[in-house]
């Protein structure tokens, strides 16, 4: 997404004023984020904000909703799991670029989050699960893309520098064992694969 400043003339819409608040978030965090700060950003004042926004939680939830605009769905396959693992992984891309978005809380969905529950529901809908399972299990897809997407990419060796084989022998006699390298490809996939299962009973 761009960073750059927005110009006032084109700002002053819920769109542009997201924009500038993911923009600062990004560079800053959520705590960067004030109605002073996002205010200044788009030329205006902070009281002159709260006539397109009327809290800052509301602009929170603009921001997850201009990020969210950016999954791209697939048309159902069949493959449920391969279908939420593709967008998945684009949630997990999302929060390595903004890493505020899993803290952000919102109040009320934007378009473009009901959209993706949405999509969600069309590709469980086979499975005939109960609708409370459906949307526990993409509650849960959410959290596994914050999950991995908080991870960054894998740690190195130096992980482990104060691992004392006295202190920890089970855990230098696992390692000892274990395979070098990174965690395999497939541990998103199993991850979810694992957790959506148990929960739509499949």
């Amino acid at each position: 997404m761009n960073a750059s400043r927005p110009g006032p003339a084109r700002s002053l819409t819920i769109p542009g004023i997201a924009a500038a608040a993911v923009a600062l978030a990004d560079r800053g965090g959520l705590d960067a984020v004030t109605m002073r700060s996002v205010a200044a950003a788009v030329g205006t004042s902070a009281p002159a904000l709260y006539r397109y926004v009327a809290s800052r939680d509301e602009l929170l939830g603009h921001m997850v909703d201009l990020v969210s605009a950016e999954l791209r769905h697939p048309e159902p396959s069949g493959d449920w799991v391969g279908d939420l693992l593709a967008v998945t992984e684009q949630q997990v891309v999302l929060h390595r670029e903004h890493r505020w978005l899993g803290a952000a809380s919102t109040a009320v969905m934007g378009p473009h989050v009901l959209d993706h529950l949405e999509w969600g529901m069309a590709v469980l809908a086979p499975l005939g699960a109960p609708t409370t399972a459906v949307m526990e299990a993409l509650a849960l897809a959410n959290g596994v893309a914050a999950l991995f997407g908080a991870a960054g990419p894998a740690a190195g060796p130096e992980i482990f520098r104060n691992l004392d084989a006295a202190r920890h022998p089970a855990l230098t006699a696992a390692l000892a064992n274990a395979a070098p390298g990174p965690p395999a490809d497939d541990l998103l996939r199993r991850v979810l694969t694992g957790i959506l299962t148990a929960v739509l009973g499949r």
